[in-house]
């Protein structure tokens, strides 16, 4: 079974390096596929405190029952069902793998629309806004300058990407072959679904509050560590948390179900298109 948690850490890796190929010198570098997942694996994990389970306990019916009569593979199974019915959500998630730090804060409809910023370790922080048609984003000075270093280009250069480039909208078009991995970051199936069919292996824990909502820890063993998701007992049985502990760590939030997403840019934004600026990319432009 693969961890939802890990395929959020390669999906958004893939889409930050991505970007640096699409804007780097002709044959710049491919998108790396590192990325893990992990987090503290107990049910009371950073971010979900115990919440008492007296009376209406768990109260999301499935199979003639409350949540928490099921087996954690039951509670699983429902989860995914309700995840994979999701229009869209926002999904923030922090990981780190081998002391390197990923972070996202994303807002995704089920019809490819996202708005929202990435930022890894030694790459700086990219904003991106991406409707049906376009992809905008925007990345700040250390965005660039990371984005020139793995070029190797000259000083020159990679000054004049920061002053020209930094903490300024670029956009293209949706059909263009280098928006490629943002688009595949902006897949709120991919973010949004499990791994797989549930272990029936998998555990039910505590029941904690996440975000002020109560939630059943349902803990699975896999590969990669030791995954557990929080699934929410009231309403519909959404997983609100995803974590998995092993030699990485990290942790996915998933909030905001039916929120429509606002692509709209920035009133006065200063916007480059960038297929105009030809197949080299604003690097040998500048």
């Amino acid at each position: 079974m693969r961890s939802r948690t890990i395929g959020v850490s390669v999906l958004t890796t893939t889409a930050l390096f991505g970007l640096t190929a699409a804007c780097a010198p002709a044959g710049g570098g491919k998108a790396a596929d590192i990325g893990r997942a992990a987090r503290a694996a107990a049910p009371a994990a950073a971010g979900a405190t115990p919440a008492p389970t007296a009376k209406g306990k768990a109260a999301v019916k499935g199979g003639g029952g409350l949540i928490a009569d099921l087996s954690g593979a039951e509670i699983l199974s429902q989860a995914h069902e309700a995840m994979r019915k999701v229009e869209s959500a926002r999904v923030v998630a922090k990981m780190r793998e081998e002391e390197t730090r990923v972070e996202f804060d994303l807002t995704l409809d089920n019809k490819g629309s996202c708005k929202g910023a990435i930022r890894y370790d030694g790459m700086g922080k990219v904003d991106l806004i991406k409707s049906t048609d376009l992809v905008h984003f925007k990345g700040d000075a250390d965005y660039w300058r990371a984005t020139a270093a793995k070029e190797h280009a000259p000083k020159r250069q990679a000054d004049a990407m920061v002053t020209m480039l930094a903490d300024r909208w670029l956009k293209m078009p949706v059909s263009n072959a280098k928006a490629a991995a943002l688009k595949r970051m902006c897949d709120l199936d991919k973010l949004t679904g499990g791994g797989g069919r549930p272990n029936p292996l998998a555990r039910k824990g505590e029941t904690v509050t996440i975000d002020g909502k109560q939630a059943l820890a349902v803990i699975t063993a896999a590969k990669e560590g030791t995954e557990t998701d929080y699934v929410a007992t009231q309403g519909t049985p959404y997983v609100l948390k995803s974590t998995v502990s092993g030699d990485d760590t990290g942790e996915v939030l998933f909030s905001d179900f039916g929120t429509p997403v606002d692509t709209a840019l920035p009133e006065g934004a200063d916007v480059l298109d960038l297929s105009k600026l030809g197949d080299g990319g604003p690097a040998e432009t500048v």
